[in-house]
Order: C-alpha cells, then sequence, then structure tokens
C-alpha cells in the first residue's frame, strides 16, 4: 500500500477509473460490433470505427493515470514537481493488427470449430473488446511507467491487481517494485488485463496482495522446475480456501 492513507485511496479511485473506462469502450464496442456481418469489407469499417474509439480512450486513459500520478505524489509528500510523461499516440496499424487478429480471426476460428455465424460473432467480439481493452489502459500504463523514469524520487513502481488475478499477473506483482533502471521492467499486459499500477517512493508499503503473491512465489515456486504451473496451481488453492473461509 501507499505510505499515507490519502495516496491509498486516490489509487483505489484510479483503479475504478481505468475499469469504468474500460467497460464504457466494451460496451461502444458492442455498438459498432453489427458494422461487422461477416465478411472482410464489413469488417473493415468496423475497425475503421473501432480505431478511432481505442484513440480516444487511450488518450483518455492517458489523462487520467497524469492526474493520478501529480495527485499521489503530493499526498506522498514528495518534494518537488515533476511533469507527466504523456503516453504516446498508439499507432494504427498496431490497432488493426489486435483487432483482425482478434475480432476477425476469432470469429473464422469459432466457425471453424462449428459455431454458427450468429455465435461466431459472439465469440469475435468478445476476443476483440480485450484486445481493444488492453490497448486502451495501455494508455495509463505507458503514462505511469514513463513519468517513474523521469521521476528522480521514483524508486518504481509496483502492479496492482483485482482482488483474484490470474496467475501471470499475479507472479508479476509478487516481483514487487518494477525498477526504472530495469529494461524490463515494462508493463506486461494482456487482453482483457485488469492491473494499473502504483508508483513507489521511499516511504511507500508494498500493497497486501503483493506480499501475499510473494510469500506465494517463494514456497510453491521459486527455485523450482515448471515454475509458473506450480505457482498457478498454488494460487488457485490459496484462491479456494479464501472463498471457503470467506463463505463461512
Amino acid at each position: 500500500m501507499a505510505g499515507s492513507a490519502e495516496a491509498t485511496q486516490l489509487t483505489d479511485q484510479y483503479r475504478r477509473q481505468q475499469l469504468a473506462l474500460r467497460a464504457a469502450t466494451t460496451r461502444d464496442l458492442q455498438t459498432i460490433w453489427p458494422l461487422f456481418t461477416g465478411s472482410d469489407e464489413s469488417f473493415a469499417s468496423f475497425t475503421e470505427a473501432a480505431v478511432n474509439l481505442v484513440l480516444q480512450r487511450h488518450s483518455t486513459s492517458s489523462g487520467l493515470a497524469s492526474a493520478y500520478y501529480t495527485r499521489f505524489r503530493a499526498a506522498e509528500g514528495v518534494a518537488g514537481e515533476i511533469i507527466p510523461r504523456i503516453a504516446p499516440r498508439i499507432g494504427i496499424g498496431l490497432i488493426q493488427a489486435a483487432l483482425f487478429a482478434t475480432g476477425l480471426a476469432g470469429t473464422r476460428r469459432a466457425i471453424g470449430a462449428g459455431q454458427t455465424l450468429g455465435e461466431a460473432r459472439r465469440t469475435g467480439l468478445v476476443q476483440a473488446a480485450g484486445a481493444a481493452s488492453r490497448l486502451v489502459l495501455d494508455g495509463g500504463r505507458r503514462t505511469v511507467d514513463d513519468t517513474v523514469r523521469a521521476d528522480p524520487k521514483a524508486r518504481g513502481w509496483v502492479r496492482v491487481t483485482s482482488g483474484q488475478p490470474c496467475a501471470f499477473c499475479a507472479m508479476l506483482a509478487s516481483r514487487g517494485p518494477a525498477y526504472k533502471s530495469d529494461r524490463t521492467s515494462r508493463f506486461q499486459a494482456h487482453d482483457h488485463c485488469a492491473c494499473t499500477s502504483e508508483p513507489v517512493f521511499e516511504g511507500s508499503e508494498l500493497p497486501a496482495t503483493t506480499r501475499r503473491f510473494e510469500q506465494l512465489w517463494r514456497e510453491s515456486a521459486a527455485g523450482k522446475d515448471d515454475q509458473l504451473n506450480r505457482f498457478r496451481r498454488a494460487l488457485a488453492e490459496q484462491t479456494g480456501q479464501a472463498a471457503v473461509a470467506a463463505a463461512e
């Protein structure tokens, strides 16, 4: 967790803002998805509209992250000022490629697996929405990442997950702060990913979930073979136990 209650609240608020943005993007994609009727030509029409949507929401995500970083830094009592580094505009070609690889290709794969066109289109929409939401939220992730790298007072950033993240995200969160001098510290996200990042300054504490994942990794996977699968099984067991405890 952050070093102050106010900063902790800011992280929670920022996370909810990004998730609301993701939800709005999915709803709007559903609105324009009927442009795709199954043909390559109709998918091109959908993609044209979807690209503009992703560009707009990527910019919004970056703006939310910029405001969050400034307020979070002040709440942590960090002296001086830093101008947030807004994420660069995402490439149109990258958006198009992601949509084709999920929406169109996903629909075709579903048809090949025996689904009707209607069923396959619904499958394609789910996959396209996952890719689009990842690209949108990457605006905020990249903004925090780049600002941390430029901020002389920042130690790095820590991954903030949902209450029940997938094993991949929990594994990355278990590593704690991603230090800005590390070339591998770029935020890794998958389609449908709901993770955000929180800056780490001197005096900041790691989130409780991060400490829990770190301990679980040490106990179940560190120094062993097939680490991710070992960690995945341990996480599933722990999550199941937590659910049982909560129900009692």
